[in-house]
């Protein structure tokens, strides 16, 4: 089964800073350190928990195996705020549901090289503790978890779920668990 080990995954001003010997960043709660995305070509959206309230913030977006073949990350920047989801995730939910997430307008640095220029992957904010990210297939489809150390063995620490509009099968390797859905 693959993982990515998400060390450090978004690209934000904290991450160009020089070393000094300032004080550690706070770690962000985990509600508020991932985020799911999707969109076309370029544009897209991102559903989270967290506040952003100065823009752009500089994003990776990972699809972490096995449920999606590995490829690299997508860049860019979290642009703005909208009042609701993209269409691309306007069926996806991030616990908890209570309240509800936000939505902000994501642009890549440049066209997913994909024939299908469709994407959906995970957002790791500045500060998040290093988590494993796993996503999985279910019938109608994909969850989107971080971990805190190995998948379905550790605490999850967050959870998301794609609808893929179609019913699926996918095969032993790639489909969920309980717990990676679990409340």
């Amino acid at each position: 089964m693959q993982t990515i080990l998400a060390v450090v995954l978004a690209m934000g001003a904290a991450a160009n800073a020089p070393a000094t010997s300032a004080p550690a960043a706070k770690q962000t709660p985990a509600r508020e350190s991932y985020g799911l995305a999707g969109g076309r070509d370029r544009v897209g959206c991102v559903m989270t928990h967290r506040k952003i309230k100065r823009f752009p913030v500089a994003v990776s977006i990972l699809s972490p195996g096995p449920a999606y073949e590995e490829s690299p990350p997508l860049r860019g920047q979290v642009v703005s705020a909208l009042s609701k989801p993209c269409k691309q995730l306007e069926n996806a939910s991030v616990e908890p549901d209570e309240p509800a997430a936000k939505a902000y307008a994501v642009r890549l640095d440049k066209t997913p090289s994909e024939e299908d220029s469709y994407w959906t992957g995970m957002i790791a904010f500045d500060g998040a503790a290093p988590a494993s990210l796993r996503t999985c297939g279910s019938r109608e489809g994909i969850h989107f978890t971080a971990w805190k150390g190995k998948p379905l063995r550790s605490a999850r620490l967050w959870h998301a779920y794609y609808y893929l509009d179609y019913e699926a099968e996918p095969d032993a390797e790639t489909r969920c668990r309980q717990r990676d859905y679990a409340e």
